[in-house]
């Protein structure tokens, strides 16, 4: 017998309810195969506690209980089963808890807490205060966002699709391969000669054993030809081709490009925005990168919007403002990764932002420039200071490169 219960909860088949004498209050939904339903009950004298880890949200038609500890989630049908969640945010008993939901009767309360304790939303606490979940060492690593973000983005802990599902299709057309080009001043680049640097770059391991942040930096700033060869040697579009994509809604024709660094599914979202501090040849102020045309775009002067991204990269990397020569901005079209993938595209994009960030170190490297890969960056300012859509175009990563001291 339980053997069987077990299997159909693997399967997702068995559900566990919390009932009053209205209808049901709660629903417990395993979201794994891992899932396991303890049958525990909930200890009446003892205190319990909301994880910290725990949240609701809408899905549907319905107000769900979710965390990233637990392998199933739970269906909250009535408003006084929210409402016990609410209340458990401070430690209560049972009989605590009946007096803060006064609508709910004290079996009924029970029998929510024993669902919750199952689904692992909710710990028994100590004497002390202390949560039993709090009292797991490795736990006390994870922030709330940090660990929702890894159990959502991979398989184990949901019951979502993962992978190319194409989610998007017949509802939208595929985003282009490339940005359209906005309006504004075109500023040709320098195109290295690609022979020339294969016969005379430094060996791979002496690149890749020297490679280092650097953030000093020489008397004579990065010059517009320098930065013109990082580019080519990082991003530019090698190659251009449309091929036909199968997808639920049927084929569909979707562009793609080549380029130096990988990309998943060959998408390549991220733009490249070089923020000039100084730079000899180029005024200061905010560009877009044509990696097609391989070329800038002037989108900005140091205007009081673009002047908090280059303040803010030079706090991230402890130095002053006015050292900063050229910060380049990573910016992702997320529409374009998340039209084909479910589930992990916005991990993708930041695991191409790490790809990203290695060329350019190598690149800086070979080049005996001075590169330094930034921690964090402030997307509201440069959807201000880029006039991007922040949700359909938005800064992901920010880099310094500047000239060698």
């Amino acid at each position: 017998w339980y053997y069987y219960l077990h299997q159909l909860t693997r399967r997702g088949l068995l559900l566990f309810s919390a009932r009053a004498a209205s209808g049901r209050l709660a629903t417990l939904v395993p979201t794994s195969a891992a899932f396991v339903f303890p049958s525990r009950e909930a200890v009446p004298d003892c205190p319990h506690l909301l994880s910290r880890f725990a949240y609701t949200r809408r899905s549907g038609g319905d107000m769900v209980l979710e965390s990233p500890l637990s392998a199933a989630r739970v269906v909250l049908h009535d408003g006084r089963a929210a409402a016990l969640v609410h209340a458990l945010a401070r430690p209560a008993r049972a009989q605590e808890l009946a007096a803060r939901v006064q609508d709910l009767p004290p079996g009924d309360v029970a029998r929510l807490l024993g669902l919750l304790v199952n689904a692992g939303m909710i710990s028994e606490v100590d004497d002390a205060g202390t949560a039993a979940e709090e009292a797991r060492a490795a736990l006390q690593s994870w922030e709330f966002h940090d660990l929702l973000f890894h159990a959502r983005s991979r398989e184990g802990r949901h019951d979502g699709p993962v992978g190319a599902t194409y989610p998007l299709a017949g509802q939208r057309d595929p985003p282009p391969a490339l940005k359209p080009a906005a309006a504004g001043a075109r500023i040709d680049l320098y195109r290295p000669d690609l022979d020339r640097l294969e016969r005379e770059d430094p060996p791979f391991a002496r690149v890749q054993e020297r490679r280092r942040s650097i953030r000093e930096y020489g008397t004579q700033p990065l010059t517009a030809e320098q930065l013109g060869e990082f580019l080519y040697r990082v991003a530019r579009v090698r190659e251009c081709r449309e091929l036909e994509v199968d997808t639920p809604a049927g084929p569909v024709r979707m562009g793609f490009t080549s380029r130096p660094y990988p990309a998943g599914g060959a998408l390549y979202e991220l733009e490249l925005y070089p923020v000039v501090g100084a730079c000899a040849g180029l005024a200061p102020g905010l560009y877009h990168y044509d990696p097609l045309d391989h070329r800038l775009a002037h989108r900005a002067g140091r205007t009081a919007l673009v002047e908090p991204l280059l303040r803010d990269a030079a706090l991230s990397a402890g130095i002053a403002s006015a050292d900063v020569q050229v910060l380049l901005v990573l910016a992702a079209r997320f529409g374009r990764v998340a039209w084909k993938y479910t589930t992990l595209a916005y991990a993708l994009t930041l695991k191409h932002v790490g790809v990203v960030h290695q060329t350019m170190y190598l690149a800086a490297t070979a080049m005996g420039l001075a590169p330094c890969a930034l921690g964090a960056g402030n997307a509201d300012d440069f959807a201000r200071a880029a006039d991007t859509d922040y949700y359909a175009e938005t800064s992901v990563g920010e880099f310094l490169l500047g000239s060698k001291k």
